[in-house]
């Protein structure tokens, strides 16, 4: 039997090493790349499918975009904006996008369907159609008239004083949403995220904030 020439050997043992070479560059790659998504995804931002109509029209039913998880701790939260909220249910973390509507220190009431903060109606044209309102008023007898897990309708409700850390969140879409209306206020802790990015449908594709 013929001995390997040095030279095959010397080519044998370089092929192997680059070879290793390859694998561990794919892991590194690997690595590094799942390590970018999951800051992007717990500090940037954060994928969300848009589940019911609580929010609608300004986020409808099965949309997909991206929040600012930054957001909230780098610009804070103001009266107004759409938020993501952490909430548990039967024992399991879920998110709910709701705007919110009422600040620490306030207090907060709801008269005829007509939001009150600090006794001063809330203009709330910017994000509630008003023939839209109308119709839910047509439909429902009242704007805000929530089918709870009792079966019991949330209409109007009397004031309410939030804490330092207490936000008061509501879906724009009223008569479908479960909000503070019926769990009470959130902490600010439970404020995940601010602003989405739709991106599905491409037709809606646009910031809602």
């Amino acid at each position: 039997m013929k001995k390997a020439k040095k030279s095959e050997l010397r080519y044998n043992e370089d092929d192997e090493r680059t070879l290793l070479e390859d694998i561990l560059g794919f892991i590194k790659v690997f690595v590094v790349s799942a390590i970018v998504i999951l800051l992007f995804v717990n500090f940037v931002a954060h994928p969300v499918r848009v589940d019911g109509r609580s929010m609608y029209p300004t986020l409808k039913d099965g949309e997909f975009g991206f929040t600012n998880v930054g957001g909230v701790l780098l610009n804070g939260v103001k009266r107004g904006d759409i938020v993501v909220v952490t909430m548990e249910e039967k024992g399991q973390k879920t998110h709910w996008v709701k705007r919110v509507i009422g600040m620490p220190g306030d207090t907060i009431s709801c008269v005829n369907d007509i939001v009150f903060i600090n006794g001063k109606v809330l203009d709330e044209t910017q994000y509630i159609d008003p023939d839209y309102r109308q119709s839910c008023v047509d439909q429902f007898g009242y704007f805000n008239k929530v089918p709870n897990a009792d079966n019991t309708d949330v209409q109007d409700f009397e004031e309410v004083k939030l804490g330092d850390d207490e936000y008061y969140v509501m879906g724009d879409n009223r008569p479908y949403s479960k909000d503070s209306r019926y769990v009470g206020p959130v902490k600010k802790s439970q404020l995940f995220a601010k602003k989405m990015l739709v991106l599905l449908p491409i037709s809606d594709i646009g910031v809602k904030d």
